[in-house]
């Protein structure tokens, strides 16, 4: 499955989501690869039916052995974010180099926050909410993983760039 693919159907189902992670920062306008899509949704019950179904119907399923419905057990999200630093709940699609999906569980901004200032993108026709330069970087900042530290120079350097002067 393609990354538009993943986000028509985040559409045609209409999830709740900001996409945030390396695809987010490409999409800021940051050279950058990356093979996962990497969102925050709204984890109310009925936005979290609508992207296990939408999910389930692109043939995504948990890189754990646990019930896709574990996303939406918000005791067991938090019982495995303090005991196993889980951060994200990762789907993938079984095909080789299939797509992955991590849905942050515990993002250090929150879900409102991120969806107040996101921006909208368009990948073809698509219309995509990604998370604001300064929500990216507040995200991958203090991570200890080069990658995210080489994201937030590159976007503080755009944000500069993109200031009045």
């Amino acid at each position: 499955m393609k990354f538009d693919e993943f986000f028509k159907a985040m559409s045609a189902a209409q999830v709740d989501y900001v996409l945030v992670g390396g695809l987010a920062v490409s999409l800021q306008g940051v050279v950058r690869g990356t093979l996962d899509v990497d969102v925050v949704l709204a984890m109310d019950e009925a936005n979290l039916d609508r992207f296990i179904a939408a999910a389930r119907a692109m043939g995504l399923a948990p890189s754990l052995p646990v019930p896709i419905e574990s996303l939406a057990d918000a005791a067991q999200m938090d019982l495995w974010h303090r005991e196993r630093n889980m951060l994200a709940f990762s789907l993938r699609e079984a095909a080789p180099a299939g797509l992955v999906v991590d849905v942050l569980v515990r993002p250090g901004v929150s879900y409102p926050d991120l969806r107040s200032k996101a921006s909208v993108r368009s990948m073809g026709s698509i219309d995509i909410p990604v998370a604001s330069i300064e929500h990216l970087i507040a995200l991958k900042s203090g991570t200890g993983r080069s990658i995210d530290a080489l994201d937030v120079e590159q976007l503080e350097r755009l944000r500069g760039s993109r200031s009045p002067t």
